[in-house]
């Protein structure tokens, strides 16, 4: 299981390579980052926001998590719609949901998106780029 994770109280978005192990049974995470002089923490799991990969590749060959915006990824739009890859529980996969479903869904799942395909380019995510969330187009 590869995955990133977003540590709420810094802000701070931890790539795999940081991330040591993850313990559902005391809900904890075992991290790798700069904080009180120290360079290794197990922290509560509560505090991150965890985004699974996809296991699929942008066309530069970046990994694809959950939470990512997509631009271009085969939809056949003109305008270069932004969407958001989210996790469909109904069909239990990845989708590439249009922004306004997004929103209109206000995150309850069951997303009617399209497929990832791996011929778009990943342009930001759900935490370091909220401001995408404001567009739908670039």
């Amino acid at each position: 299981m590869k995955l990133r994770v977003f540590y709420k109280p810094l802000k701070q978005m931890l790539e795999p390579d940081q991330i040591e192990s993850i313990n559902f049974d005391t809900k904890m995470l075992g991290v790798y980052m700069e904080m009180d002089g120290k360079g290794y923490h197990k922290l509560r799991m509560s505090d991150f926001e965890i985004m699974w990969f996809t296991g699929r590749f942008d066309k530069r060959r970046k990994d694809i998590f959950g939470g990512d915006f997509l631009r271009g990824d085969g939809f056949g739009d003109t305008k270069q719609e932004i969407r958001i890859v989210c996790y469909d529980s109904r069909q239990a996969r990845y989708k590439a949901v249009p922004l306004s479903l997004y929103k209109a869904n206000a995150g309850n799942g069951g997303w009617t998106g399209f497929d990832i395909k791996g011929d778009g380019e990943v342009i930001g995510n759900i935490y370091d780029n909220p401001d995408l969330l404001e567009g739908g187009y670039e």
